[in-house]
């Protein structure tokens, strides 16, 4: 089946009572998100027991994790990353400088509006960054997560380079997961772009949204996991390479959340708000966004336990 446009699949949250979206957002983002996401399951609330889930870039690692059964290993894997940084680079294949790179990153700093034209040029940057081997990354991914099958009820999106159309991979797409996590977290300048079957994608978030909880429309309860929200918590300084959807369109999981409810839902929104400076792909990072996640998830636990126990 392979790939499916966003307008294909439609909504996945039909019949579903609980759902979560994982947002985008570097390798900061995913140890937030572990750490969340292990700080609702010590209250009891457990992300895995969804019925579905959608995952953009650092959401699709972490969502795959957790659907997966898991989330202690890969909690695990980026501990040891944050104690030696040096390895986490070598790791994942991750070498930045070229000028092809600084383009990429560059042009989608530049983007003002979100459009298939410009979503377009950035992908013309992203295909022609010279960056490591799209290989060595999926099987980067592939030891991170040590999953031999796709979990169950779980999606993943990217952009499609060309179109720049939003797709979605599915566990039925005949597309192995580390390879549908490495296109969805293919950002522009850093890493990829990746195939999935006959479609050259990057990043998912760089689009109209970083959560995609759109999709998740139907469901009874849902959970949007996101990264920044520029328009409750406006910033003095943007790092442009990052959220390219809230710097453009400030408060988009708000919106996504409201239309959510508008259908029937019950929707709570979590969202991490760091310091929009941090250099979201530093893999010293990452220590601390463990503990601030445990934190936030210790603390919205309560919240969410009439709605998912």
């Amino acid at each position: 089946m392979a790939a499916r446009t966003q307008a294909e699949v439609g909504s996945l949250g039909t019949g579903a009572r609980r759902a979560v979206a994982f947002g985008g957002g570097g390798e900061w983002f995913v140890a937030w998100m572990l750490g969340y996401a292990q700080g609702l399951k010590a209250a009891g609330v457990d992300l895995s027991t969804a019925d579905v889930a959608i995952g953009t870039s650092a959401g699709s690692l972490v969502g795959a994790a957790i659907k997966g059964g898991r989330l202690d290993e890969l909690v695990a894997a980026f501990t040891e990353l944050g104690d030696d940084p040096a390895k986490a680079n070598q790791l994942l294949h991750i070498t930045l400088g070229a000028p092809s790179q600084t383009r990429a990153d560059q042009v989608m700093g530049a983007t003002t509006e979100l459009t298939p034209t410009t979503l377009q040029e950035i992908g013309r940057a992203a295909m022609a960054a010279h960056n490591g081997p799209v290989a060595g990354y999926i099987a980067a991914l592939q030891q991170l997560l040590g999953l031999s099958t796709w979990p169950t009820g779980h999606h993943t999106t990217a952009t499609d380079c060309y179109t720049a159309e939003s797709v979605v991979v599915s566990p039925d797409s005949g597309i192995d997961i580390a390879t549908a996590c490495a296109a969805s977290s293919s950002l522009p300048g850093a890493n990829g772009p990746t195939w999935l079957a006959d479609r050259l994608c990057m990043d998912g978030g760089v689009s109209h949204s970083s959560t995609h909880a759109e999709l998740l429309r139907g469901a009874e309860s849902v959970l949007i996991i996101g990264m920044l929200d520029f328009a409750a918590h406006p910033p003095q300084h943007v790092n442009p390479a990052f959220g390219i959807a809230e710097r453009i369109a400030p408060g988009t999981a708000e919106r996504e959340a409201r239309s959510l409810r508008g259908s029937g839902s019950t929707v709570h929104v979590a969202i991490a708000n760091p310091d929009p400076t941090t250099n979201f792909m530093d893999p010293a990072q990452i220590l601390p966004a463990l503990a601030a996640g445990r934190e936030r998830g210790t603390a919205d636990a309560p919240s969410l336990l009439a709605h998912w126990g």
